[in-house]
């Protein structure tokens, strides 16, 4: 009995911090926000509705930062520098809808390599 209510309790535990590092493949919504760990987004797809924000978080112990592959926009554009560190926050605003490929100039490259993923900017869900 001891064991289960243990048990339970770290079940518990995880949920509420929102399990493990690894949010998934994709996010969506009015706000997102995107940590960027060692290597990885959180998410490789980020949809969001027009006129909403994505948040790119710092999480790792190396430097990131998330550029439009057609160089339309870039985590630099707001945050001052192409260097996030760990906690560091950058907020933008997407009022063209439209898919934006991205990536972190230090891990990824335009093509898609390493480091990667899609902003996809869209309507509202109904």
């Amino acid at each position: 009995m001891r064991r289960s209510l243990i048990g339970l309790l770290g079940l518990l535990a995880i949920f509420a911090c929102g399990g493990g590092e690894d949010g998934g493949e994709s996010t969506s919504g009015d706000a997102v926000v995107v940590d960027m760990f060692d290597n990885r987004y959180e998410f490789t797809e980020v949809n969001v509705t027009v006129g909403g924000t994505v948040t790119f978080v710092g999480a790792g112990r190396n430097p990131h930062n998330a550029v439009a592959a057609d160089g339309s926009w870039s985590t630099e554009d707001v945050f001052g520098s192409l260097e996030q560190l760990e906690g560091d926050e950058a907020v933008l605003t997407f009022d063209e809808p439209g898919e934006y490929p991205f990536f972190c100039t230090f891990h990824g490259n335009a093509d898609g390599d390493g480091m990667a993923g899609t902003l996809v900017v869209g309507p509202a869900a109904e």
